[in-house]
């Protein structure tokens, strides 16, 4: 045998020995994973706070609730002494229970019962046909009024599971069907008993009429008399029309403060008045007014007539002039001592 065949030998059983020291590693990673993988499954698994404090999946198919309800109570007669879990007890000292009132310590029985009504309110079919019977016993006064639905209050007439903001979409779907069972149940032997109806609340008496609103003073009321405004015609220069509109929103402006002032709401509309006594005979109309005094004195003013075919800055020169005319023909009319406004130019 020489040299190289010793090589290889050595060569070969290091690569096997590595092989399977590599497939040790592997495999004993692979069980620690799993490992872990089953704590938190199992930790997600059961929900001893929905099942009465067993390990028993909910999520699970009947078939492995089963097997896992029975597991429960082989682990729970293991840890008694032996004859402990038998509960028919002796001659004169009997401890026969039924299902139902052992549950907490029958978790194959609890898992039949919750088959059919769930595991909310579990094994506590006894305290509602108790309470049911109570209140049928009870004197009841019979109303004579219209009846309503009774309201059963939540942890008061049936227990009802929290839900929070921790538990997982299943667990907060199976609270709530356990919820709305137990409520169920609860509406059910309230029925039975007849006291599931209660007379209706009286009707609240009609509120007493508003005291009728004091009455709105107006501006007449209170001595404030209305602004004078400028009077925009088409005649008046748009630079004209522009200071009138400034004057007359400052006149309204200081009119309306005034008012507030005054304690008097501008737009108010003033209190109506009592109904007049009838009216007299009409009377003849009056004759036609004439001419104001020292008016034919006055010329009136010689106005550009603006036409469609007139040039922009034309028609523009023309509406200036007319209203430079009209302005001292109004003031002409002043200085006489006539009232322009009475007067049609």
């Amino acid at each position: 045998m020489n040299l190289f065949t010793v090589i290889g030998i050595v060569g070969v059983s290091m690569a096997i020995v590595t092989l399977i020291f590599a497939i040790t590693l592997y495999r004993l990673s692979a069980a620690v994973v799993q490992n872990q993988a089953d704590i938190e499954n199992s930790s997600k698994r059961y929900q001893p706070n929905v099942t009465a404090g067993f390990n028993i999946p909910v999520q699970e198919d009947k078939s492995v609730q089963f097997k896992e309800a029975r597991i429960e109570a082989a682990k729970r007669a293991a840890s008694l002494p032996r004859g402990a879990n038998l509960r028919i007890g002796r001659r004169g000292a009997e401890r026969l229970q039924t299902a139902s009132a052992n549950l907490k310590n029958d978790p194959v029985s609890a898992l039949k019962i919750a088959e059919v009504q769930g595991w909310q309110g579990l094994g506590e079919f006894d305290r509602y046909q108790q309470a049911a019977t109570a209140t049928a016993a009870a004197p009841v006064a019979v109303a004579t009024g219209p009846q309503v639905k009774r309201k059963l209050v939540a942890g008061k007439d049936f227990e009802v599971t929290a839900i929070s903001d921790s538990m997982s979409g299943g667990e907060k779907r199976t609270a709530r069907i356990a919820n709305a069972k137990a409520k169920a149940a609860a509406y059910k032997a309230l029925k039975e008993a007849g006291a599931d109806m209660v007379a209706a609340a009286p009707a609240a008496a009609p509120a007493a009429a508003a005291p009728a609103a004091p009455p709105v003073p107006s501006a007449a009321d209170v001595g404030i008399a209305e602004p004078e405004l400028i009077e925009i015609t088409d005649g008046m220069d748009p630079a004209e029309v522009r200071r009138a509109r400034i004057a007359n929103a400052k006149a309204m402006s200081a009119y309306k403060k005034a008012l507030k002032a005054a304690g008097v709401t501008p737009g108010a509309a003033a209190p109506a008045a009592a109904a007049p006594p009838p009216a007299p005979a009409a009377a003849p109309p009056p004759p036609p007014a004439s001419e104001p005094a020292g008016l034919a004195s006055i010329p009136k003013p010689d106005l550009i007539e603006i036409t469609d075919d007139m040039d922009p800055a034309a028609i523009r020169q023309a509406r200036i002039a007319n209203s430079k005319a009209k302005s001292a023909y109004k003031k002409a009319l002043k200085a006489a001592g006539i009232d322009p406004k009475s007067v049609k130019i």
